[in-house]
């Protein structure tokens, strides 16, 4: 596949917008009117909002560990009622058993890996089987290290796997972990974007990192100039990916 560099203009504000991929996941997934989801690690709730556009009547509620992130997300879902944004770890939750019509997370998994390590991943799955109700689905976006096409997403992956332990399993594992949980894997869909940084972008998101993740998650991670030490020859050479190739696994409770 070929990927084009983003341009410093549309660096500035590309998170929030991904080139409509948030959207375009969205409208894949089974949602229906006066559903209730739950979106598991909501980050600053732009799944959510996308979500909370597609139907009317849905009631949705995001989750995040970090407070910081909890806090950012309720002011950006200020507008959007059916929306309620709150503090819970996802490997223990607080909600009854089936509460929950679909189970959502975007790109989530590997900041549970990060806080919770492999087996908080393998409690979360089971804890989304518990709080879904019969039948409900359980919908999530990853980025398995074998299925990174190119030399800029690979690079991506193993970049914060290596900073912050913020490590993306690989589809086996994420297909067992459902099967353990008691789900039926209904379908992978391959999302892209085509869009990489510039090795000065690269170096402004492992700054961030670098700087934030110990302050928001209270991990410990290497310096910038021993990550750039590391991987830099080959950002400067290929870029760096940035989401550019995305993974949908939907799976549904007890089916068939």
């Amino acid at each position: 596949m070929i990927e084009e560099y983003l341009s410093d203009e549309e660096y500035e504000d590309y998170f929030p917008k991904l080139d409509n991929l948030r959207k375009k996941i969205a409208y894949a997934l089974p949602v229906e009117q006066n559903m209730s989801i739950l979106d598991l690690a909501t980050g600053y709730g732009y799944f959510a909002i996308e979500i909370a556009k597609l139907e009317k009547n849905l009631k949705i509620i995001g989750i995040d560990i970090s407070q910081s992130d909890v806090l950012n997300a309720k002011k950006n879902v200020k507008k959007y009622s059916c929306i309620e944004i709150t503090q819970m770890n996802a490997s223990k939750m607080s909600f009854s058993d089936g509460s929950f019509d679909i189970v959502v997370n975007f790109l989530g998994l590997e900041d549970i890996h990060m806080t919770r390590g492999k087996d908080g991943v393998y409690k979360t799955f089971h804890e989304v089987y518990r709080i879904l109700k019969p039948e409900g689905y359980f919908c999530f976006v990853v980025m398995p290290p074998e299925e990174m096409e190119t030399e800029a997403q690979k690079i991506e992956v193993e970049v914060f796997s290596y900073i912050c332990n913020a490590t993306w399993l690989s589809g086996r594992e994420y297909e067992n972990m459902l099967k353990e949980a008691g789900f039926t894997l209904i379908s992978k869909t391959n999302y892209f974007t085509g869009k990489k940084l510039t090795p000065k972008q690269a170096k402004e998101e492992i700054e961030f990192a670098c700087d934030n993740v110990p302050k928001i998650y209270g991990r410990k991670t290497p310096t910038f100039e021993e990550v750039w030490a590391k991987f830099g020859y080959g950002i400067e050479k290929n870029g760096m990916g940035h989401y550019s190739k995305t993974v949908l696994m939907i799976a549904r409770k007890g089916y068939p």
